[in-house]
């Protein structure tokens, strides 16, 4: 799947300007340049309801279900076409309007609340757990300072421990190595 042109606002501002001044027509300029009709329709609804403002990029958001319902609730009441609506709410595509009114009608409210990434929110148990290292001689009774003491002197032998056996695999490998 392609990504979406991204067309710079002075490019924009200009070939609204020209459909503004009848120097060419949507058709015409949609041809020459190759876009689509729908697109510069688009371009000259922003203008026409927020100004040349409208024509700088339309950050692409997350609508709650409450505001895609007064959305689809104005579009259904006003009686104006797609492109119209999203250029007054500044949607930023009007596929995306005709999605949230299909599944309006079909499922109802439900079907405009997000659900994607519901699955990530579920508390899920963890595939592998930590290792938790047993301290022996810990209890629960014990103060912090007298189960951190524990627990050091644990960890200085273990470090010896782990010292001589290094030691001990070394001078292995130096008795292989004599003839």
């Amino acid at each position: 799947m392609s990504r979406k042109q991204k067309y710079d606002y002075q490019f924009k501002l200009d070939l609204v300007n020209k459909v503004i001044k009848e120097e060419h027509s949507v058709h015409e300029l949609s041809n020459m340049y190759g876009l689509a009709k729908s697109q510069l329709q688009f371009w000259c609804k922003l203008h026409e309801h927020h100004g040349e403002k409208g024509l700088e990029d339309i950050a692409v958001k997350s609508y709650t279900a409450d505001e895609k319902l007064e959305i689809i609730r104005y579009y259904q009441a006003s009686g104006l076409s797609l492109i119209d609506t999203c250029a007054i709410f500044m949607v930023a595509s009007f596929s995306t309007l005709f999605q949230w009114v299909v599944k309006f009608e079909q499922i109802g409210y439900q079907g405009l609340v997000d659900k994607r990434g519901d699955h990530l929110k579920k508390k899920k148990t963890p595939k592998r757990m930590a290792k938790t290292k047993v301290v022996p001689g810990i209890k629960d009774s014990m103060t912090d300072l007298e189960r951190l003491t524990i627990e050091n002197e644990y960890l200085r032998a273990e470090v010896a421990y782990l010292k001589k056996l290094e030691a001990l695999a070394q001078s292995k490998q130096v008795k292989k190595k004599k003839p």
